[in-house]
C-alpha cells in the first residue's frame, strides 16, 4: 500500500513532492551561520596570553610573626581584564636545586593598563627557606580573561 498525497485544491494525485530550499533561502541562511561561528573563532584564536600581558616587578621576601610574606607588584600592560590570577614564589637553594614553592589567588581583578599589589604568605617556613642564598623566583602561574 503506498501512501497519496491529493492536492487540496483540486483533488488531483499528487506523484512527486519536492522538498527544497531555495538560493534565497540559503543566501539568508549563511550570514546567520558565519554569525554564529564568530564567537567560536574569538574563543579560539583571540584569547589573551597571560605570559605577555602580566609581569611582576618589585617583590621583597620579610618574615613577620613566624610567617614568611612575598609581596610585590602585578602590572597589566595589556587592555583585557585578568580574573583569578595565580602568583607563584618558588625557592631554590645556592646549587640551583627546588627547594619548595608557595602559591597565592588574587582576590580582585586586574584590569587593562593597571597595577596591583600582592602578597604571598608562607607560614611556618622552613629555615632552609629564609636563608640568605636562598633564590626566589615569583611569576605568574595562571588567569582567566574574557574574549568579548
Amino acid at each position: 500500500m503506498r501512501a497519496k498525497m491529493k492536492c487540496s485544491n483540486c483533488g488531483a494525485e499528487m506523484s512527486n513532492l519536492n522538498m527544497s530550499w531555495g538560493w534565497k533561502h540559503l543566501l539568508i541562511m549563511v550570514p546567520i551561520l558565519l554569525l554564529g561561528f564568530f564567537p567560536l573563532l574569538k574563543l579560539t584564536f583571540f584569547k589573551g596570553d597571560i605570559a605577555t600581558e602580566l609581569s611582576i616587578s618589585d617583590t621583597q621576601k620579610r618574615s613577620h610573626e613566624g610567617r614568611m610574606e612575598i609581596v610585590g607588584l602585578i602590572t597589566n600592560s595589556g587592555s583585557r581584564t585578568w580574573t583569578g590570577v595565580t602568583i607563584e614564589a618558588e625557592f631554590f637553594d645556592a646549587t640551583g636545586a627546588f627547594i619548595d614553592e608557595a602559591t597565592e589567588y588574587l582576590r580582585t581583578d586586574v584590569t587593562g593598563k593597571a597595577e596591583e599589589h600582592f602578597k604571598v604568605t608562607v607560614t611556618n617556613p622552613s629555615p632552609v627557606l629564609t636563608a640568605p642564598d636562598t633564590k626566589m623566583v615569583v611569576k605568574v602561574a595562571g588567569g582567566r580573561t574574557s574574549p568579548f
